[in-house]
């Protein structure tokens, strides 16, 4: 693939009807944990708001550093970024959101919120684990795009579950690599 081709395929912005979310259902705006709070009057509601920051922070560093880790492969053509120690400390910010979200305990109205936290969760694990099929002096195209799919999905999922009024807030990858514009 040349390296025209390349920032073609890293600049196409996909939207989240996007044939990239063929794999389970669409992510969902959820409801905002602090609303939630005030509107419901709910000490455990406001308990859920803050508690689910850590999480929300983690997952949001870790599709970041899935895409940078992707990008940094497919542009130095190395399939050793398996021996990063970057995808390590990745791997370990992941695990650690995985022990933050099992303690999660949402009231009932907000347990979407925490489904899409966990499907964020989810799709980043599977990118994650896409690293291992990278070949040496082979063509990882379909490697490369599944992750970036994957990307994508989780980064939809974590921006259905945004609450700027809980400090729950995503970049605005509208013009990044990983987006589609049709």
């Amino acid at each position: 693939m040349s390296e025209a081709d390349l920032f073609t395929r890293l600049t196409s912005v996909h939207r989240p009807d996007c044939e990239i979310f063929a794999e389970g259902p669409l992510p969902q705006p959820a409801p905002d944990p602090d609303t939630m709070a005030q509107t419901l009057g709910n000490e455990e509601a406001a308990r859920y708001a803050e508690a689910c920051r850590v999480p929300f922070e983690d997952l949001r560093r870790v599709i970041g550093q899935i895409a940078g880790l992707m990008i940094l492969a497919q542009l130095s053509r190395k399939a050793d970024i398996a021996d990063l120690t970057e995808l390590t400390v990745c791997r370990d910010r992941w695990q650690t959101c995985a022990a933050h979200l099992d303690t999660l305990r949402p009231p009932a109205p907000l347990a979407p919120h925490r489904d899409q936290l966990a499907a964020a969760h989810a799709f980043s694990g599977k990118a994650l684990r896409s690293f291992d099929a990278l070949r040496p002096q082979a063509d990882n195209t379909p490697v490369f795009d599944d992750i970036a799919r994957l990307v994508r999905r989780a980064y939809a999922h974590l921006s259905a579950a945004t609450s700027p009024k809980a400090g729950l807030e995503m970049a605005d990858l509208t013009h990044a690599c990983c987006s589609c514009g049709r």
